[in-house]
């Protein structure tokens, strides 16, 4: 493994079982990794498999098989302790998932408190410093459901930030905004980008993926049917599957 290498993924599958008994087979060999500082762009259709990829990597979906390493360790293992590993990966959701009954504060305290990584004062200044570079510094007391679905978000990638996780793996994390709402979003994702966050994002937002990444993985029936720099895929692809993909999503 390379010095810099924060996740390794080797011959990934993820087989469903269906109610009738049939099997649905999702992730279908996939190998890859990411650097330290390295941004990746996820794209492809609906169905192909991103996000059961994307949640494979910190296990909220258990892999059929195949071997995911985190900083050298396999959390694939029975062994792994993977409530630990995910102290160190954060993740931000489509539909924010903040906790209705607390308020913003409460939602940025709750884990590095529970788990003893800080105390209630230690945790309060760290989400006022993360709020602040959400731009939302003004809303710690508010509670979730008086905020608009651009400042869930906000709070929710401020949330993913305050165990100080080593890479944040973000699944879509605008597709359920409004249109006048994703700007917000994304300035703060770039944000975080340019100060050098290792990030894993699903996206349709193509314009986006193209300024931020350093590689765009294009996942189609389970498997990277094609992978390089924005300008490799986007302007010069060469899988006929890709340049239909793209043809469509960029005309819109």
């Amino acid at each position: 493994m390379n010095d810099d290498m924060i996740l390794t993924v080797k011959d990934l599958h993820k087989t469903f079982r269906l109610q009738d008994g049939r099997t649905l087979s999702v992730l279908n060999g996939i190998s890859t990794g990411i650097h330290k500082g390295e941004k990746i762009a996820v794209i492809g259709p609906s169905g192909s498999g991103k996000s059961t990829f994307l949640r494979c990597l910190n296990r909220m979906e258990e892999p059929t098989s195949g071997v995911i390493t985190f900083k050298g360790e396999d959390i694939t293992s029975p062994k792994c302790d993977i409530n630990l590993v995910r102290r160190k990966m954060g993740m931000v959701f489509q539909h924010f998932y903040l906790f209705p009954h607390l308020t913003v504060r409460k939602n940025l305290t709750l884990a590095p408190v529970d788990q003893k990584i800080m105390t209630q004062d230690e945790a309060d200044a760290k989400a006022k410093e993360l709020l602040a570079r959400v731009g939302l510094a003004d809303k710690i007391d508010e509670w979730p459901d008086r905020l608009s679905g651009g400042q869930k978000q906000r709070v929710a990638i401020a949330r993913a930030m305050a165990m100080s996780p080593d890479v944040l793996l973000f699944d879509e994390p605008t597709s359920a905004l409004d249109p006048e709402m994703i700007g917000e979003v994304l300035d703060v994702m770039k944000e975080l980008a340019d100060d050098g966050m290792t990030m894993y994002l699903v996206t349709h937002e193509m314009g986006f993926a193209h300024k931020i990444a350093d590689r765009v993985l294009f996942i189609d029936k389970g498997v990277i049917s094609e992978e390089g720099t924005p300008e490799e895929v986007f302007d010069h692809p060469q899988q006929p599957r890709t340049i239909e993909f793209l043809s469509k999503v960029l005309r819109r």
